[in-house]
């Protein structure tokens, strides 16, 4: 009975994929559905006849299993195979011929293509035949014009390229926000702009009397510093060129180079003023071949696209310097102070760092301007500011905190250092002599109030109220001293009073 039932389900999965076979045939498909209905009925008779055979019923059984046989369950089961074979025997044939007659008409095709590009290529040898003997009768004036092709394309690639590399400099030097910048960024475009050629930049100093190196490419030959004069192309406010057989004469801040050497020199102009010269050079033997119209319109373009730029540098390094300095003193004024002080306090706070804050007063100056005027005054304001700017670290601050006073910041400094650091100023600004109009000055004395970060305050305002507290006692005590908030600090014994 297990073989039974196995038997009927391979029979019907059977079924199942012949009829995704002939799906596509109507005809077949209904040859397939007569023969799984016929299936199925013998399938149920045979279930039937093993139900009564397994109840007892033997001969119900027997007798329906003799009446399977003399029906004609099997002969419409014979007969829908006969059909469905008969009918894919039929496709069979009608496919066979129709690939005979594909497989014909591609031969054909298939000829006729062949005889086709046989033609073509007789065409064309005959075409390329008769191209060549053209071609070789007007081969001279083709080999004159390819040349000359040639020539031309270099001409247009290589002022491609350089065009490109002028583009890429002109976009570093736009980025570039300070002069130490374009000494680092302008070198290596220069190379590639003038391979055969020596250079510097040099730029024009604020006491417009002398010219600084600011970079250099190739030789070391180039001037640290020279005078405008030295230049004749600065002289005349125009490109200068000496080559060893011109007359034009060499410059003087080439002096190094001799006689021999080719040099260009392009002064550096923005709005009107001259802010620089650029220099190129080379000697006798390395300029031979080089086309120097080339050079020197390139020369042109980066010294015009170079001269704004420094100019434009200038003008902001200038504008900012207006922004965050006291016009007078050139200490840092009160505004900046708002934005550096916010940082360092953050900065020490972050990295458990001391920090000291000191307010310092110039003693009894309404009487000293009251009693040399105020010219004096300012005189002795300036050269007080001067004198503690050019004596504090780099890392510290002076600000301008308004009229005589001055605030110094002093990072990383703990507050007895910072104390001894103060009376040293103090000690040094009391030993200023100080003239106005040829006149000498009475010396000055100041007083410093100190306090510090963590130590006396854990935020700005604190501090420095800590320290306008010290400064007051420092008043108070005697003046030219130094006083520490909470505590007393290294001190002298008061000046005698300055007669006035």
């Amino acid at each position: 009975m297990q073989i039974y039932y196995s038997s009927a389900k391979e029979a019907m999965e059977e079924i199942d994929a012949l009829r995704n076979f002939v799906s596509d045939n109507d005809e077949q498909l209904d040859n397939l559905i007569k023969l799984s209905t016929v299936l199925d009925q013998k399938f149920q008779e045979m279930s039937e006849a093993i139900r009564l055979q397994i109840s007892g019923d033997r001969a119900s059984a027997k007798e329906l299993v003799r009446m399977d046989r003399d029906g004609g369950a099997m002969e419409s089961f014979n007969a829908a195979i006969n059909e469905i074979e008969r009918i894919e025997s039929q496709l069979l044939r009608e496919r066979q011929e129709n690939v005979d007659v594909a497989r014909h008409a591609a031969f054909a095709a298939l000829s006729g293509f062949i005889v086709a590009v046989a033609l073509l290529l007789a065409l064309l040898y005959y075409l390329a035949t008769r191209e060549i003997k053209q071609k070789t009768l007007a081969s001279h004036e083709l080999k004159l014009l390819a040349d000359e092709l040639h020539r031309q394309t270099e001409d247009l690639t290589r002022d491609r390229n350089e065009i490109a590399l002028l583009n890429e400099a002109s976009s570093f030097l736009h980025s570039c926000n300070t002069v130490a910048e374009i000494a680092s960024a302008f070198p290596p475009f220069t190379r590639k702009l003038f391979p055969d050629r020596d250079g510097a930049v040099f730029l024009t100093a604020a006491s417009r009397n002398r010219l600084d190196l600011l970079c250099q490419w190739g030789s070391d030959d180039a001037a640290q510093h020279f005078a405008p004069q030295q230049c004749w192309g600065l002289r005349r406010g125009q490109v200068h060129i000496h080559e060893s057989d011109a007359a034009a004469p060499l410059c003087e801040h080439f002096g190094v180079l001799g006689g021999g050497a080719s040099t260009l020199c392009v002064p550096l102009v923005a709005h009107g003023e001259t802010v620089g010269l650029l220099s190129l050079w080379s000697t006798a033997g390395e300029s031979g071949g080089v086309d120097e119209r080339r050079i020197r319109r390139m020369a042109d373009m980066v010294a015009r696209q170079l001269g704004l730029t420094l100019a434009n540098i200038r003008l902001k390094e200038s504008l900012k310097e207006q922004t965050i300095r006291d016009a007078m003193t050139n200490a840092f004024n009160r505004r900046y102070l708002e934005v550096v002080s916010q940082k360092e306090v953050a900065k020490a706070r972050r990295f458990s760092r001391p920090l000291a804050v000191a307010m310092i007063d110039i003693d009894h100056f309404k009487r000293f301007n009251d009693t040399q005027g105020h010219p004096a005054g300012d005189t002795a304001l300036v050269k007080v500011s001067h004198y503690l700017q050019e004596n504090i670290r780099e890392s510290d601050w002076l600000f301008r905190y308004g009229g005589e006073e001055f605030l110094m910041i002093l990072t990383d400094t703990e507050p007895q250092d910072a104390c001894e650091r103060l009376d040293m100023l103090r000690a040094g600004v009391e030993q200023l002599v100080m003239r106005h109009e040829g006149t000498t000055l009475p010396q000055v004395t100041i007083s410093c109030g100190l306090a510090a970060f963590p130590a006396h305050a854990d935020d700005f305002d604190g501090i420095v109220a800590m320290a306008d507290e010290a400064l007051y006692r420092a008043k108070q005590e005697g003046r030219n001293c130094v006083r520490i908030a909470l505590e007393d600090c290294i001190a002298p014994e008061p000046a005698e009073p300055q007669p006035a």
